[in-house]
Formats: C-alpha cells, structure tokens, sequence
C-alpha cells in the first residue's frame, strides 16, 4: 500500500494497491471444472450399478463401468467426491478448510438445525422405503444383512460426507465467494440434480428443492456437517425400514 498527499488545502487521499498472490486466488473456474470432472469418474466408474440403453433392436447395452461392491463405491466416493476436490480447491484455489465450510460454523445454529433436521430426515426416509423404485436402488448393497447394518450405516456416511464436501463445500462456499450465496447455491443445485440422473425419478425431482435448501442452511450455519448428518439420515433411514 502506499500514501499520497494532495497538494493545497485538499486533505490526505489514500491510493491502496492490493496485490494478491497466485496461490490465495478463488479461481471460480477451476472450482467448476474439478467438480465436473470428479462427478465424470464417479458416474461412471465408482457404482455399484450399471447404467446403460435398451433398444428393441440392439438389446441392452452397459454405458458404465464394472460394478463395485458397496464398501468400494463408498470408498471411492470418499476419495474422488470428497478428499480430491477438497484438496484441490485447498492447494490450488487457496481456500481455507473454515472458509470451504468444513469446520463447525456456527455450532449452536448447527445442533437447532439437527434437532429440527433429522425427525424430518426420518420421515422422508419412511417414506422412500414405500416407493417400489426407491425399493430397486437401495440399499446399494441389497445383501447387507440385519446384524451388519451398523456397519453399513457407518460406511455410508463416507458417502454423504463426501457429497456434502463437493457440493455445499468446494461449489457453494468457493463459488459462493465471487459468485454471491444466491448464485453459488443455484449452481451447486443444479449440478447435483444432474449427479441423480440413472436414479428414480421423484429422488431426481426431490433434489431440486432438497438442494437449494441444503445450501441456505449450510451458509446459514457456515458448515457442510449438519447438513452431511440430515443427508445420510435419510439414507440410512430408508435402508433401515426397506431391510427392516
């Protein structure tokens, strides 16, 4: 920064120059294409399902990867949804863990949000469990037996967490910065609206407004967690009363 004085009567006028290194940068775009990029391997190589077509002249044809078995998706998912762009948009962008919502935030606004978050949670997972298509995907592992659920649950989270780290972390808090809260919270929904594509249909409706809320709350709290708890309650709560 650097002073100067006006001559005359005038009084001190202030010329700021700020410079900022390459490293502290929000990169905005670099943020999108990492995201496109990790949903690109995740869809297509990290189920535990095939996505394909079906024509009545050339039969069945698989457009995705080999599937995993469950624990692998949730592991995979940890790595190429969650660690990888975490530590991109760290290391590249130079983003804060705090300021990518990983930390607590604002922790008493956080446990008021579960207290109200997770029975509806429940509810929206009672009733996932009631719909035959819902009934088709999950639980991504359609053998896990009633003494291994806790661990099941525990994996998923893996899962969720991650999900919550690219899409309310790396996209809404980074983007958020250049962007606005608004717009951010508009693009993140969006592309995790398309990341349901090859799901039932109502899942891929519901995450339109599930999305957009999810994002007001993880800025009105500052963190991804409370919503990454809200999130895998519903799923795991689902594959309760389905295995249940």
């Amino acid at each position: 920064a650097r002073l100067a004085r006006t001559e005359g009567p005038c009084p001190v006028r202030c010329v700021v120059t700020l410079r900022v290194s390459p490293r502290t940068e929000w990169h905005p775009e670099f943020l999108m294409l990492t995201a496109v990029a990790a949903l690109i391997a995740f869809y297509y190589l990290g189920r535990t399902d095939i996505i394909g077509v079906f024509s009545s002249t050339r039969g069945w044809t698989p457009m995705t990867g080999r599937p995993l078995p469950s624990w692998a998706h949730f592991g995979n998912a940890a790595l190429v949804l969650g660690v990888v762009p975490a530590l991109a948009a760290r290391y590249v962008s130079g983003i804060s863990w705090r300021a990518l919502g990983l930390g607590l935030g604002n922790w008493r606004g956080g446990v008021v949000l579960l207290l109200i978050g997770v029975p509806l949670a429940v509810i929206a997972g009672r009733i996932g469990a009631d719909n035959p298509v819902m009934r088709a995907v999950y639980p991504l592992d359609p053998a896990v037996p009633q003494n291994r659920f806790v661990a099941h649950a525990a994996l998923q989270f893996l899962y969720f967490g991650a999900w919550e780290v690219l899409f309310r972390g790396v996209l809404l808090f980074g983007l958020a910065r250049s962007w606005g809260g608004g717009a951010a919270n508009v693009i993140q929904t969006a592309l995790s609206v398309t990341a349901h594509f090859g799901r039932a249909l109502t899942e891929t409706f519901a995450a339109l407004p599930a999305g957009l809320v999810f994002g007001w709350a993880s800025l009105r709290t500052g963190s991804i967690w409370y919503i990454a708890i809200i999130h895998w309650t519903v799923g795991v709560s689902m594959d309760w009363f389905i295995v249940y």
